[in-house]
């Protein structure tokens, strides 16, 4: 191919051709013209199939709502009957009806409305998604089938998640089914191979797992947690900081390890997480204390007078009294003043009058929001 070239005269020279210039820049708006008049005809003719599509399922809806209701407390609903009177239309309305009383319903009221999924084939239809390239259309499929409590075609299929989203989708369908093995299967689902953080979801996942049964999830993290990226172990600190006394004596080094790490935000995590463990006699090292109440950030010494705070006892509130007369910063004197509030019938009012306005100002807060609470709590009564 001969490469286009300008010539002086303003003529463009392309495969043995001259075309003048004015010629190539009216063909090319021309182009661009057309270009912009056929995606505005698609975008207005989709606008319209969507807005036609929405107005005749919402003219549809109340009846079908009506006749689910009615076959759904009757003595034989005959789902199948009600599936092959319906169009298509009508079937995506269904859908979205059934998707809708599924999360209000439970008992046996949900178990024969799941039937009606079956006789509109969604897990048929699960079964094909969880084959597709697409991530969305992979996890409608596990949503559906957790909604279902229909596991199989899962079980069943060679799908293996991949994302973190599709990790905890899964491991939810199986809990939800009573199909999950134990828990050391399910963290091994959630966090096998992991290498970026999961979403709320996620994290919440995690923890149901670890709730049953900490053992795996401390064991994991105890090898792993230098493998993990920071988000990633920043949630683990979390969803084992509610974990409390269920941990039992399982070595909990890789948390105080983490509290020497350089990021911040990890180091504030552990403290967070410490916090639920007063009980543990190891973590009430002198040296460790003093590390940890002089640590550069304010942010980490915030969370290490919450920790310190939340053990209670008397040598914890003797270092958090102590730390706090030193602290320089405003926020993390606020933070563990209001902490230490908290815990004020430890504490000998003496003694902590040399926190000064700090004191006061917590003291005053903590007051107020007692009486809100109690006030609120009448008005609810009443």
């Amino acid at each position: 191919m001969v490469e286009p070239v300008v010539l002086q005269t303003g003529d463009v020279v392309a495969f043995g051709y001259t075309v003048p210039l004015t010629v190539v820049v009216v063909m090319l708006a021309l182009v661009i013209a057309l270009a912009l008049a056929v995606s505005m005809f698609l975008t207005v003719g989709l606008s319209v199939y969507h807005s036609v599509q929405d107005t005749q399922r919402e003219r549809v809806k109340p009846d079908l709502r009506e006749e689910l209701l009615s076959r759904l407390f009757s003595q034989d609903p005959d789902w199948e009957a009600l599936v092959a009177d319906c169009s298509r239309t009508e079937r995506r309305v269904l859908e979205s009806l059934l998707d809708e009383h599924l999360r209000e319903l439970d008992g046996s009221d949900a178990d024969r409305l799941r039937e009606l999924g079956d006789a509109l084939g969604i897990p048929d239809r699960a079964r094909r998604r969880l084959g597709s390239g697409n991530e969305y259309r992979r996890l409608h499929a596990l949503t559906w089938l957790t909604l279902l409590r229909r596991p199989e075609p899962y079980v069943e299929s060679s799908f293996e998640p991949e994302t973190p989203r599709e990790r905890a989708a899964a491991v939810t369908l199986l809990q939800a089914c009573d199909r999950l093995p134990d828990a050391e299967t399910g963290v091994s689902l959630l966090l096998d191979g992991a290498n970026e953080q999961f979403s709320v979801f996620g994290q919440d996942t995690l923890y149901r797992v670890a709730r049953s049964d900490p053992e795996p999830l401390l064991a994991r993290a105890s090898s792993h947690y230098r493998d993990w990226p920071e988000p990633l172990l920043a949630q683990v600190l979390a969803v084992c900081s509610q974990l409390e006394t269920s941990v039992g004596d399982r070595s909990l080094e890789w948390v105080t390890a983490a509290l020497e790490t350089e990021n911040e935000a990890i180091r504030a995590a552990a403290a967070d997480t410490l916090g639920s463990f007063g009980w543990r006699a190891s973590l009430r090292d002198q040296l460790f204390l003093e590390r940890a109440t002089d640590d550069p950030s304010p942010r980490v010494r915030a969370a290490v007078y919450e920790m310190l705070a939340s053990w209670g006892d008397r040598e914890a509130i003797t270092v958090l009294l102590f730390a706090l007369v030193e602290e320089t910063d405003p926020r993390a004197l606020t933070l563990g003043t209001t902490a230490l509030v908290g815990r004020r019938d430890h504490v000998d009012h003496d003694t902590a009058a040399v926190l000064g306005p700090a004191w006061d100002w917590s003291f005053e807060h903590s007051e107020y929001d007692r009486i809100a609470g109690r006030v609120t709590a009448g008005t609810v009564r009443g």
